[in-house]
């Protein structure tokens, strides 16, 4: 079944907003919009010369992706540790959550893509609520000249341009569909409006201190004056599209072998072999 345009860019902008919360204690606003834009300029040129076509490129991006599931499934088990299933040992966690990506990328890409739709719906509901319940917080005094005051500003735009371009390349090639400007625009914005409500709510030297700013913000939220581990909210939004990177990841992995794999059965042993190998790597760089 083909994949709509629509589908491809709802699942776009949930894994830029992934990594970008991902990314966010490393950044500042001068280093969002320089990366974004440069990110655009790649992407541009990427698709003038169709760079899609050739066997280095899928190459490339296969062990793109492999190096990105190795890392990320790191920090998301490192995140639900700390955040969700503190009870639980690192190596549960992680061995659970390879099972839940590897079934869920081998029912193929369009259930894939189906099951992000889904899941968006909830995802921006739940953004919703968090900017609503955040709004008494804000502190426009925070937001000064300082925003834009960086330590690296090449460091942060380099990193960060690269986690821009990865999407775009995990996505759009694979479902051959255009990209287009607007798609851009509405990341590089929900990005921006979520930097500014953290530095409003935390200022700059908290936001910086803190492993999950994000997160953090609402720790200092109550509902109603009773109602408190309001923070599980976006917890959630940072475990749905950090699911959904991995997923991805891994899927471009396979479809990638898939090409030159063609016996199901040898098939199934590299897929055995992944597993373990990325189980085993994840754990060792913890």
């Amino acid at each position: 079944m083909k994949i709509k345009k629509i589908e491809t860019r709802i699942t776009y902008f949930i894994i830029t907003i992934g990594l970008f919360l991902l990314n966010i204690k490393n950044l500042t606003l001068l280093s969002i919009i320089i990366s974004n834009i440069l990110s655009l300029l790649f992407i541009f040129l990427f698709e003038k010369l169709n760079l899609s076509k050739f066997k280095l490129t899928k190459f490339l991006i296969m062990i793109i992706s492999f190096i990105y599931l190795l890392f990320n499934l790191n920090n998301i088990t490192i995140f639900i540790g700390d955040n969700i299933l503190r009870e639980y040992s690192i190596i549960v966690i992680s061995l659970t959550l390879l099972f839940l990506i590897f079934y869920l990328a081998n029912k193929g890409y369009h259930t894939l893509i189906k099951v992000i739709l889904l899941a968006t719906y909830f995802i921006i509901f739940l953004i919703f609520i968090s900017f609503l319940i955040t709004i008494p917080y804000i502190d426009l005094s925070n937001l000064t000249i300082n925003i834009f005051k960086t330590n690296n500003l090449f460091k942060e735009t380099i990193l960060y341009t690269f986690n821009l371009i990865y999407p775009y390349l995990l996505i759009y090639p694979l479902s051959n569909t255009k990209f287009k400007v607007s798609d851009f625009l509405v990341t590089t914005l929900f990005q921006i409006l979520i930097y500014l409500l953290i530095i409003s709510i935390l200022g700059l030297t908290l936001e910086s201190i803190y492993k999950y700013p994000y997160i953090t913000i609402f720790k200092k939220v109550s509902l109603f004056g009773f109602i408190e581990r309001i923070e599980i909210i976006p917890s959630l939004n940072y475990l749905f599209c950090f699911y959904f990177l991995l997923v991805l990841s891994y899927y471009q992995i396979l479809n990638y072998l898939s090409l030159y794999i063609k016996k199901d059965k040898n098939l199934n042993i590299i897929k055995i072999f992944l597993f373990l190998l990325i189980f085993l790597v994840s754990l060792a760089i913890q």
